[in-house]
């Protein structure tokens, strides 16, 4: 019996190549796929797939993260990776703390997505032999001082405000992608401001946008 696999991801070429990826291998079948959390959570609700794969940027604004929280949380029999082009160490950290047992850059070539996808059903984690490199370089930098990286200080929430900001998004618009009051996402940001050594709300956006910048990747390799 074919072991069955849901997407979620925003970019209608990706959900393609995935599709085509899966449909090639004889043991596994797409059943669907969303551009947003809540079309993912009802679906994968009424489908119950084996695995989720899950971008982390989504549309409005939405972090994949979040469903991968509530998948845990609901559904924990339900193996979930990451697909991401998203290469900073703090989101494959907190990918795996949330309970993701793979974690994919969108620039892997389809052998290693369709690796992590056998990997993964078996019960074992997958991080690519590229990401395996720089985890343990990361590893090896932490064990040799006592601070973090100031990025990693933030908490979850503060992390989805950073990017935010670094898309240029104004303090309303992240009020409204949230579902939060602007009050709330000011403080939001007066803390991300301590925790970053910034008193400037200008040194705040370009330090966003920087940071942002830093993690633009290629799209995910056919072949």
């Amino acid at each position: 019996m074919k072991k069955q696999v849901y997407i979620v991801d925003d970019h209608p070429l990706v959900v393609d190549a995935l599709q085509n990826l899966i449909a090639k291998s004889e043991d596994l079948e797409c059943i669907g796929s969303a551009d947003n959390i809540e079309k993912a959570f009802n679906d994968i609700e009424q489908m119950q797939p084996t695995l989720v794969l899950i971008d982390i940027q989504l549309k409005q604004n939405q972090n994949g993260l979040q469903l991968l929280k509530r998948l845990r949380t609901t559904f924990p029999n339900i193996a979930v990776i990451i697909i991401s082009m998203l290469t900073d160490d703090t989101f494959v950290d907190r990918a795996f703390k949330l309970g993701a047992m793979g974690y994919v850059f969108k620039e892997d070539t389809t052998t290693q997505i369709v690796e992590a996808i056998h990997t993964v059903l078996k019960g074992d984690y997958f991080v690519s032999s590229s990401q395996a490199t720089r985890l343990l370089g990361h590893l090896y930098r932490a064990s040799q001082k006592d601070e973090k990286d100031p990025i990693d200080r933030l908490s979850n929430r503060e992390l989805e405000v950073f990017l935010m900001i670094g898309e240029g998004m104004p303090v309303k618009e992240i009020a409204a992608n949230m579902g939060l009051a602007p009050s709330t996402i000011e403080t939001l940001r007066s803390r991300i401001k301590a925790k970053l050594s910034i008193t400037e709300n200008e040194k705040l956006i370009r330090v966003a946008v920087e940071w942002k910048y830093t993690q633009a990747k290629t799209d995910i390799v056919v072949s």
